[in-house]
């Protein structure tokens, strides 16, 4: 079920609120936990019994940590939970590729392929599972309280604006509005005023974008000249951001219509100074994520020089790893771990005597390098479209654009880069200060969802990015 559907905007979502709202207080949770669930169960009905499983055999276990925390049977008893959630990560989004690349390897040596079937991925399951991961090690930590309540544990698991897509959610950062909250209008409006900027986001600039990179990344190497290739990846550039960014703002704006408050998962990140400062503003859930539960177990800071650059890019290759089931999502990682070890040994020494204009072009000009990567296929694709990108001897002749395709370039990179404007540190001032004092917030909210569903209604639904990672 999208955001962007009528089922979603017009009964799913509309009776969802009214149920929690008649509901008594004591209730809500459970209100919302069916709900949920009924969300979750309408697009992937058969992977939800595996979540309510495993979910009740966390839960579980976490009770058992408390006590055990710091021992060898607390050891144990993580040690089982991290493996059963990784299984199911391994066996539902890598069985298929790993089945694949044996076979491949085994035609090499003329043995016969092993027969697998095939395996669906359920949209979701990386943050599921990683959500399911930090609850397990955080007790373990003791940063963390095991949750009193399986309902409560299944309400943060199930929690239907982040299920899908993120943001990376840990149970203790919502743990005491997990036990009480209250409604109030302006959470509401809030919410509902965040929920329509990431619609018109979606619907306006990210899928009007996509239009150009989908049709770019179609055309078969052959043809394809350096413009129109730059204008394709810069459409996918644009795309990757307000898509994943929109899901995000819808995310966070219908958890706070129900009285949840979750962290930020986007901060500007094509106005980055270099790769360290991307990814401190770029899905910052993840990056959180990768660098609690990845990188600081590892070793982090706590050893030499060397070993502290290899943490660093295995964390990396393991985000690539995380986003899919191809080689290309490999490389994607490899290539961001070494921009940020290159960050620790040169750039962020070098960059400091230059201007920031120049420091921040360079950062997006290999970023947007990497999305060719990480947008390809295969390994061939990205080979090419790369080779095309860089070579300056190649036919320069530019697609033709339609004029409302031009219009969402040109306002996507507005957006993108309005906060190097002076300009924009007075315009958030004053949006500050006056939007709740004027009816302009609300206004313009209602506009731009009575104009995404228009729009919707209009043309074939097109799902979240990440959905497919």
């Amino acid at each position: 079920m999208l955001f962007n559907s009528p089922l979603f905007l017009f009964v799913f979502l509309p009776a969802l609120i009214a149920v929690y709202l008649i509901s008594p207080q004591k209730w809500r949770n459970m209100a919302l936990l069916a709900g949920s669930a009924c969300f979750y169960a309408w697009g992937e009905p058969r992977f939800v019994f595996v979540v309510v499983i495993s979910a009740v055999f966390d839960w579980l276990l976490g009770r058992r940590l408390e006590t055990t925390a710091g021992t060898s049977a607390g050891k144990l008893i993580l040690t089982a939970g991290v493996l059963s959630n990784a299984g199911i990560l391994v066996y539902y989004k890598y069985a298929n590729f790993l089945t694949d690349n044996l076979n491949l390897l085994l035609r090499q040596f003329g043995e016969p392929s092993v027969v697998f079937a095939h395996v669906m991925l359920p949209i979701g399951v990386s943050f599921i599972v990683f959500e399911k991961i930090t609850y397990l090690v955080d007790i373990y930590r003791k940063v963390g309280r095991p949750s009193r309540s399986l309902f409560d544990y299944m309400t943060y698991v199930f929690l239907f604006p982040k299920l899908l897509a993120g943001p990376i959610v840990k149970y203790h950062d919502i743990e005491a509005q997990l036990g009480r909250r209250n409604f109030s209008w302006d959470d509401a409006c809030a919410g509902a005023a965040r929920f329509a900027m990431g619609l018109v986001k979606k619907v306006y600039i990210a899928d009007t974008v996509s239009e150009v990179a989908d049709m770019v990344f179609k055309i078969p190497p052959g043809e394809l000249g350096s413009g129109t290739a730059w204008v394709g990846l810069l459409c996918f550039t644009l795309q990757i951001y307000f898509d994943f960014s929109s899901y995000s703002d819808m995310a966070i704006g219908l958890a706070r219509i129900f009285g949840f408050r979750l962290k930020e998962n986007f901060n500007m990140p094509y106005i980055s100074q270099n790769f360290s400062e991307f990814w401190q503003r770029w899905h910052i859930s993840l990056s959180s994520w990768i660098r609690e539960y990845v990188y600081l177990p590892l070793g982090g800071n706590r050893c030499s020089t060397r070993r502290r650059y290899l943490n660093l890019w295995l964390s990396f290759l393991l985000s690539g790893i995380w986003h899919g089931a191809n080689w290309t999502f490999v490389l994607w990682g490899v290539y961001h771990g070494c921009f940020i070890v290159l960050d620790k040994v040169l750039w962020l020494k070098v960059q400091h005597k230059l201007p920031r204009l120049v420091n921040v072009a360079v950062t997006f000009f290999f970023v947007m390098l990497g999305w060719a990567i990480f947008r390809s296929t295969s390994i061939g694709q990205a080979w090419n479209l790369l080779r095309t990108l860089l070579d300056p001897t190649g036919p320069w002749g530019i697609l033709y654009l339609t004029a409302n395709q031009k219009f969402f370039i040109g306002v996507g990179l507005l957006l993108s880069f309005f906060p190097l404007s002076p300009a924009f540190a007075r315009f958030r001032a004053f949006h500050d200060e006056w939007r709740w004092r004027l009816p302009g917030d609300m206004s313009m909210a209602l506009l731009g969802l009575l104009l995404s569903i228009a729009k919707t209604s209009a043309t074939t639904f097109q799902p979240f990015l990440y959905f497919r990672f």
